[in-house]
């Protein structure tokens, strides 16, 4: 959610500047560059926070980076320049980074494979919700909206006090009686063979002494890398990554005013995603990544499509305002059944422990990058050519995700972390196991 929300702001902030209520001025290329660098914040912080989180821990590694975006809201709310605005961008994006390397690797060590999908899901839900709360509260006037935004992660700092280690990252330090304790916290119950079999499996990877080239040692790990860092571009840049920052002011009003849309949109992407949860290990993950992708390459033909017209040619499209709405409304549902949640779950699904912090700060680099790149050539692109390309390389990236789904992409729908793994080396599937210990 506070993720959700760094990324979101500028849709609810800019409309206050641009119109001058937020008491300051940006120019095309402040603005541009006050979205974009949270991305090279997200560029720096993956792989120091792969190695701390393998040191002080996951849950440590939380508590302490989120003081990084309270301190973000705080520079936000008394800065008038934009340098200052520039700093507490990066800090929210250093922030966003943690959230990418550390969450995913925390999903899959502590959830159990028969819901490690759905989990994976509200993983997307409450980036969504993160979303909404910040087209909400930006209703109010500028430094409203900057006092409420504080709120999420002052409360994620408590919640995250109360909230147990993971037992994986334990065994790695030996500490098995605190291993079981958090099991029975996060399960309810621990049998001492499941333990066994876990800590088995810990200790065998921690043997290996993982480092970055060992992600490229074996062809499990290469073909684990090559999967994650294609469908994390694809992830980014299939256009909610742009939209979250500029669509209230990419939107023309119709029905409903631009800043609505956004709000509207922000529900569709909510109720999809809660509807992929709960999908999610119901099917293939396969299946629905397919279908995401094909379904947003089409919406986003459309919307493209309609843009050229308006932009490039002297037909009338005054009342016909509401198509790109009703086609990202759509896009939204496709987009969310998938593409938000699939390619995050598969970083924590795919590598074994000794490097899937260094892979997950990897994976967080790469759409770091795809990320930055896609809302910074935004404003020269509308500028020079028009709105109509950008959704262009949306549609474009979603297709190719299409085509490596299916093609490359492998099923981890109900099996444990170690049958993943046979299945990337040898090819062999194996039966989910019964047991209820998360893995």
């Amino acid at each position: 959610m506070t993720s959700g929300q760094a990324f979101s702001w500028p849709s609810a902030a800019l409309p206050h500047i641009i119109s001058g209520n937020a008491g300051f001025n940006l120019t095309d290329s402040e603005q541009s560059w006050m979205v974009t660098i949270t991305f090279l914040g997200n560029l720096i912080s993956p792989i120091p926070a792969g190695y701390v989180m393998d040191s002080i821990g996951r849950k440590n590694t939380m508590i302490i980076f989120d003081t990084l975006m309270i301190a973000s809201w705080i520079i936000i709310y008394f800065s008038k320049v934009a340098w200052g605005l520039y700093v507490a961008r990066f800090l929210a994006g250093l922030w966003a980074g943690i959230v990418y390397t550390v969450v995913p690797v925390l999903l899959g060590e502590v959830v159990a494979a028969k819901i490690r999908g759905t989990m994976g899901g509200i993983f997307g839900v409450m980036m969504y919700v993160g979303a909404l709360y910040e087209s909400l509260v930006g209703f109010g006037d500028y430094g409203l909206l900057t006092i409420l935004s504080a709120i999420p992660p002052v409360i994620l700092f408590l919640a995250l006090c109360c909230l147990p280690e993971s037992p994986y990252y334990y065994l790695m330090k030996g500490k098995r009686e605190k291993a079981k304790r958090s099991i029975v916290w996060l399960r309810g119950k621990c049998l001492d063979e499941d333990l066994d079999k876990m800590e088995h499996a810990v200790q065998e990877q921690i043997a290996k002494r993982g480092n970055f080239n060992d992600i490229f040692k074996t062809s499990a790990a290469r073909r684990a890398f090559f999967i994650t860092q294609i469908f994390g571009i694809v992830q980014r840049a299939a256009g909610v990554t742009f939209l979250f920052a500029y669509l209230t002011i990419i939107l023309p009003d119709s029905w409903v005013s631009a800043k609505q849309s956004f709000t509207v949109l922000c529900l569709v992407w909510i109720g999809s995603s809660f509807f992929a949860s709960c999908i999610m290990d119901r099917f293939g993950r396969r299946t629905l990544m397919f279908i995401s992708c094909v379904g947003s390459s089409l919406t986003m033909i459309g919307v493209s499509i309609w843009f050229y017209i308006y932009e490039k040619t002297s037909l009338d499209t005054s009342t016909t305002t509401w198509v790109p709405f009703i086609l990202l409304i759509f896009n939204g549902f496709f987009y969310s059944l998938g593409i938000v949640s699939i390619p995050t779950l598969l970083q924590g699904e795919l590598f074994p422990v000794n490097i899937k912090g260094k892979a997950s700060a990897l994976f967080c680099i790469t759409v770091s990058i795809a990320s930055g790149i896609t809302v910074r050539i935004y404003q020269p692109l509308k500028e020079y050519v028009g709105d109509y390309p950008n959704f262009i390389i949306c549609a474009v990236s979603c297709f190719i995700g299409a085509v490596f789904t299916a093609t490359i992409m492998v099923e981890t729908k109900g099996r444990t972390l170690e049958q993943i793994q046979d299945i990337l080396e040898q090819g062999k599937t194996k039966k989910p196991p019964r047991s209820e210990i998360p893995t």
